[in-house]
């Protein structure tokens, strides 16, 4: 419960001044009428394509080949890596932020199980759960699967606009941003959003789903840590999804952020915050 509140209570403060730093910069930049022209022009320059498309993978496939193999026998190949690692994989850019983790996606509840199962088996110790994913503490050298990164496994879902199990397909596609829907095919390939290049190149933040805003913004504030741009429409996107929010949800984060500032909160009202964000890193 301590490091669920910590995490909560770090996001609220800095997404209280995420929030104003980027207001400021919306209108610094719709102020700057060249800049304006230049981020629309690229805009259309280039056309956000649909579908997916198969990419090369370039790198750090072999940090996590025992682990996916392991997997890939014990769930009969139907559970799958997708998300921030798969990205570092694939990334034509010459210099690509690396990933902290791999995420693990199952069709349905019994593979799940079974993977939980499996990785007790494998002595894999868990860090923290919550009602979106498990998260097991690093790999020590003599473990079978190092050198794979820290694994965060899924737990599937599909409520409402949240989906996390089915096929690669059906799961990528309710990812947010282009350059992390993306999901391991094989050790040569990736299925990838159709703008992953394109964006991935360029270190630019296209969303394509906004699942809760306060979280949405959060993630764009880790990926600009990264190395990563999001234009102007992206922040209206989000704060006009905001604004489009039933009063009672936009009450009922708001007031949680500020009770978590000076009182105790109950794991119960712990547990229903990180399923209205979804919080999964």
């Amino acid at each position: 419960m301590n490091y669920q509140k910590t995490m909560l209570k770090v996001l609220g403060q800095k997404f209280l001044v995420e929030f104003i730093n980027l207001k400021e910069k919306i209108m610094a930049d719709l102020s700057d009428l060249n800049k304006f022209k230049d981020e629309t022009n690229q805009a259309l320059r280039y056309k956000s394509q649909d579908g997916f498309v198969r990419v090369p993978i370039y790198r750090g496939f072999g940090e996590i080949e025992t682990f996916h193999r392991a997997v890939m026998d014990e769930s009969n190949g139907k559970c799958v890596i997708l998300g921030g690692y798969i990205r570092f994989m694939c990334s034509p850019h010459p210099r690509p932020a690396r990933a902290e983790d791999v995420d693990l996606y199952c069709p349905e509840q019994a593979d799940f199980e079974k993977m939980v199962k499996f990785f007790s088996k494998m002595d894999m110790t868990i860090k923290h759960e919550n009602d979106v994913a498990i998260t097991y503490t690093n790999f020590e050298s003599d473990h079978p699967f190092f050198p794979c990164p820290e694994v965060q496994l899924i737990k599937p879902m599909a409520q409402g606009v949240i989906v996390t199990q089915g096929s690669l397909e059906e799961i990528i596609s309710n990812f947010d941003f282009t350059v992390i829907r993306i999901g391991l095919l094989s050790r040569t390939h990736a299925l990838a959003d159709a703008d992953f290049t394109h964006d991935e190149t360029n270190k630019l933040l296209r969303i394509k789903n906004i699942h809760c805003p306060v979280s949405s913004l959060y993630r764009v504030m880790k990926y600009r840590l990264k190395g990563y741009w999001p234009p102007s429409s992206l922040i209206v996107a989000i704060l006009q999804d905001w604004n489009n929010r039933p009063e009672d949800y936009k009450k009922e984060i708001v007031d949680f952020f500020v009770k978590a500032e000076n009182q105790k909160l109950e794991q119960e009202e712990i547990d229903r915050m990180e399923r209205l964000l979804r919080l999964t890193d």
